[in-house]
């Protein structure tokens, strides 16, 4: 169903994208140099599926459309990045905070917060729709079902990533998070990381 001939492009490329760091990256090693490895993951697995959506969008058009309205796109930006100047400040206000409240809603608030993240960065649907359709051949199959599969491909070689991410920033936290000065700079990393990514999509002059 996809091309096997530039397959080895498409996985070279989508390698070379997951490693470079990028806000996904940041995103899910300031949740879990806070919350601890669990944390990340799930910031993770929100991250994951929040790009299955724009994966999904780009196969139907959905991504396509969006990217013609310029208002849509603006929108979509401010309130991403709102939303995360709002995680950065509620980060601050918390800043010697150990984390004590029960570890399930700890791990859906993560979970939600990776979601919302990557859901409502309309850069993530543009990059989607100016890289995948350039792997695909609609003389091998239906593009719309290649899409699909290559986007697949490209978040379980993110996922790995991420989980890799995770795990050593979260391992990093569970030794330094007894130490209140410790604890105070690992917040204060992950709010400058929260706040930056937040003002990248609020000051960003356009989303392409």
């Amino acid at each position: 169903m996809i091309d096997t001939s530039i397959l080895p492009l498409f996985l070279a490329g989508a390698v070379a994208l997951a490693i470079a760091p990028g806000p996904d990256m940041v995103f899910t090693m300031a949740t879990a140099a806070t919350q601890g490895w669990r944390g990340g993951l799930a910031a993770a697995a929100g991250i994951i599926t929040g790009g299955l959506f724009w994966v999904g969008a780009t196969a139907m058009g959905l991504a396509a459309l969006l990217s013609t309205s310029e208002h849509a796109l603006t929108v979509i930006r401010w309130i991403g990045g709102a939303y995360l100047v709002f995680l950065a400040i509620q980060t601050v206000r918390h800043i010697d905070a150990t984390p004590k409240a029960d570890a399930a809603k700890r791990l859906s608030s993560a979970y939600r917060r990776g979601l919302m993240t990557n859901l409502l960065n309309p850069k993530i649907g543009l990059f989607f729709i100016a890289f995948l359709p350039q792997f695909t051949n609609p003389s091998v199959g239906p593009v719309w079902l290649q899409i699909v599969i290559l986007g697949l491909i490209f978040f379980t070689i993110g996922s790995c990533i991420l989980l890799i991410i995770a795990f050593s920033a979260g391992a990093a936290r569970d030794h330094l998070v007894r130490s209140k000065t410790w604890r105070r700079g690992l917040n204060a990393i992950a709010a400058t990381a929260f706040g930056v990514l937040g003002l990248r999509l609020l000051l960003m002059r356009d989303a392409v």
